[in-house]
């Protein structure tokens, strides 16, 4: 089971450094942003937008003394009544990790043992880019559904995102 998941992350994180500057000007689109992100969780987060409308997004983060990594593609669409505004859309998947002597994921009493949690992700958010900067203010909802029988949905992940483009 641990092959075939890490196999499908190689290709994609592949395929999501492989994407030059020359290769995505012809969309106009070559941005790649970082970012720290804060809220229910804490974490930082790069994107990069493969077409003028579509980005690939990752975000590692920590929550409840494990840590998560999330991978989800996004498509961007403008708010014309407001400048630099864009509202966004997306899904993906995420695996998280507890270790034993600091977990505390909240679906346990007590930790005693090591846990995982794999599964899907929907994100919807505002992006708001200031004005004549590279300096880029997003807030979001991410709910996800787990795999793992004991956790399932986890609907209250909401984060601000403070991003630089280069």
């Amino acid at each position: 089971m641990k092959k075939p998941i890490f196999l499908a992350v190689a290709i994609f994180v592949l395929a999501f450094i492989s994407f030059s500057p020359q290769a995505l000007a012809q969309y106009g689109a070559y941005n790649t942003m970082i970012g720290f992100r804060a809220g229910t969780s804490v974490g930082g987060s790069v994107k990069r937008f493969v077409t003028d409308h579509s980005a690939v997004e990752l975000m590692v983060f920590n929550r409840w003394k494990g840590w998560n990594a999330v991978l989800l593609y996004e498509h961007h669409m403008d708010i014309r009544e407001f400048r630099g505004m864009e509202w966004y859309l997306g899904g993906g998947g995420h695996y998280g990790i507890w270790k034993e002597p600091q977990a505390e994921p909240p679906w346990v009493y007590k930790g005693t043992e090591d846990y995982k949690a794999y599964g899907v992700d929907f994100i919807v958010g505002l992006e708001y880019n200031f004005y004549n900067t590279n300096i880029y203010l997003s807030l979001d909802w991410k709910p996800a559904y787990n795999f793992v029988d004991f956790t399932k949905l986890w609907w209250d992940e909401a984060s601000f995102t403070l991003r630089y483009s280069f």
